[in-house]
């Protein structure tokens, strides 16, 4: 079907089983680069997070691997973009814009790229763009494609709408899935933040609802914050940890109560993430564990690890987010005595680090 679509109804086919089934979304785009004579066919994203991403058909990994060192999305780097935003640019953008905008570049590690892999030529347009980043649709050509013609440029524009239709259609696909992973969630009874690929909330479970009224836990722009600066910095830690590519452990954030415990322990966790998948999908769920360790504890981490009332009151600490400076001083001991006490800690529990051990903290009190 790839390669006998001729008019817009089977164009329209072609990307909708893509949104429907996003492992045809390579045979689409090797379709659009068949029918206008050209190497290579471009989905491509620029946003924050995870929304970037950069679909090339017919080409070698390691030409998208090295696009991935390039912020592409830079105008002063990539003539690609500089060209898009030439006043008075055309809906399509091509050759004729690229020759201007290669002339205001700062460095040439995309031209060397494109010179590497041969792609200098041909053809560009928008399919979304907002506040979070922008999709675009591209023909990549190579020396012996040459340049576009305009009837290469009519029939890609032909195509466009096609393609954008099924990006729309498959950002609607993947957002409900925020809605059913609230909703799983909502039947365990927990607090939680569905978090899209940009760090943005896309949904909620109503006990997280309910909490950002009883608690300095605060939505802002679509961002998680707290009222606390501190607070609202460390929860954005956890967040870029995650989402960012390549995405990475989190440590919990802990938010202390009035009396110095900790009152709300947050942990950030990625989801699994698919093959062709655009960036509208849930990516990270935030969790809070709300009435987290206090000195009531202290006897629960006693059983259930072996500790002495010293080491589960130096637990406690820790996980209240104390330094270790200050809980030496509140305890009377020296630094050193500490540490040995933190070495008995960590084998009594089997932690190798210490926001390992605020979790253990967080977690045993549920």
């Amino acid at each position: 079907m790839a390669s006998r679509a001729t008019n817009g109804d089977e164009w329209a086919d072609l990307f909708l089983s893509a949104a429907l089934d996003p492992e045809n979304w390579d045979r689409a785009i090797r379709a659009m680069a068949a029918a206008t004579g050209s190497r290579h066919g471009q989905l491509i994203g620029f946003g924050p997070g995870a929304s970037s991403f950069n679909w090339i058909s017919d080409i070698d990994d390691s030409i998208v691997a090295k696009t991935a060192t390039i912020d592409q999305s830079r105008p002063d780097l990539n003539y690609r973009v500089a060209a898009d935003a030439l006043r008075d640019s055309p809906t399509i953008v091509h050759e004729a814009q690229y020759d201007v905008a290669r002339q205001s570049l700062r460095a040439d590690d995309y031209l060397d790229l494109c010179a590497d892999f041969d792609i200098f030529n041909g053809c560009q347009t928008r399919l979304l763009a907002g506040r979070d980043g922008m999709i675009g649709l591209a023909l990549l050509r190579d020396s012996k494609d040459g340049r576009t013609t305009q009837e290469q440029r009519d029939l890609f524009g032909a195509i466009a709408p096609h393609v954008r239709t099924a990006v729309l259609l498959q950002r609607a696909i993947e957002q409900q899935g925020f809605a059913l992973l609230s909703g799983t969630f909502e039947a365990m009874d927990r607090a939680c933040w569905l978090l899209d690929a940009t760090g943005r909330v896309g949904g909620m479970t109503p006990r997280a609802d309910a909490l950002l009224a009883t608690s300095r836990i605060r939505v802002r722009d679509g961002w998680l914050a707290s009222e606390r600066p501190d607070e609202s910095r460390a929860i954005a830690r956890a967040v870029r940890a995650v989402i960012d590519p390549p995405g990475r452990a989190a440590d919990p954030v802990a938010l202390r109560d009035d009396s110095g415990g900790v009152g709300i322990m947050l942990e950030c966790y990625p989801l699994p993430r698919r093959p062709w998948a655009l960036p509208f999908a849930p990516r990270a769920i935030m969790i809070a564990r709300v009435g987290a360790p206090t000195d009531r504890h202290v006897q629960l981490l006693m059983r259930t690890f072996g500790l002495t009332p010293a080491e589960a009151d130096i637990a406690i600490r820790l996980a209240a987010g104390q330094s270790r400076a200050d809980i030496a001083a509140a305890r009377g001991v020296s630094a050193e005595t500490l540490k040995v006490q933190l070495r008995s800690i960590y084998d009594k529990t089997g932690c190798r680090r210490e926001s390992q051990l605020v979790r253990i903290v967080g977690l045993i009190s549920h």
